[in-house]
């Protein structure tokens, strides 16, 4: 279950996404642009906005001092690319030719949606799961989706930032979704047994460590 509202700090109101889920802790996160909570279920809008007066000057700060990408660089794979028009940029074994910032990306997504694609198909014969269509697009407060019914998994173009260890870790995430779609107990005993290491993935990932 999702919420929202608007969190006025320092004369400027942000917006704050709330993911309510069966989980223990309160976790805050600022992506550049929202806030995003993810916390157990009833938990109060006054709690919420205690935690946010007490964390919010940290979290923006923390952002803007280490920011995934700009006109000037960007993190690929948690390894830091210089960027300058026209550019070319090398990865793996495919180079990168391009003359703007919106070109770059417009290639780069291609990119990035052909390696999850490769990574998803291979994470998906190791758990012996269905083949699902991949898709990739900008998302605010998710880093994966996985629609049963359209038998389509959709991934965060954000995750291009991190290693390649914690995108895998989404990947078997949404990949579980196809054996048990919601967030029980048998759910995560399915991702534990794929990867054990999950826990800590995430808490980088909410935390943007990028490795």
């Amino acid at each position: 279950m999702e919420n929202s509202f608007i969190y006025l700090f320092e004369g400027k109101s942000y917006q704050v996404v709330v993911k309510y889920k069966k989980i223990k802790n309160i976790h805050y996160r600022f992506n550049g642009v929202n806030f995003l909570i993810s916390c157990p279920k009833r938990t109060s809008l006054m709690t919420l906005k205690s935690g946010l007066d007490k964390f919010a000057k940290k979290l923006i700060d923390r952002c803007s001092k280490f920011a995934l990408e700009t006109e000037d660089y960007i993190y690929i794979f948690a390894e830091k690319y210089e960027l300058t028009y026209p550019g070319t940029i090398v990865l793996r074994d495919t180079v990168i030719h391009y003359k703007t910032n919106k070109d770059f990306h417009n290639k780069l997504k291609g990119w990035f949606l052909n390696y999850l694609k490769e990574q998803t198909k291979k994470e998906a014969l190791r758990m012996n799961a269905p083949f699902y269509e991949v898709k990739v697009r900008k998302m605010s407060t998710r880093y994966g989706t996985n629609n049963k019914n359209k038998k389509t998994i959709t991934y965060s173009y954000s995750l291009i930032h991190y290693d390649e260890a914690i995108i895998d870790s989404v990947i078997i995430h949404e990949l579980s979704h196809c054996f048990v779609y919601n967030h029980s107990n048998k759910f995560y005993d399915v991702l534990y047994k794929y990867c054990p290491k999950y826990n800590e993935y995430r808490r980088k990932l909410l935390k943007m460590e990028l490795k």
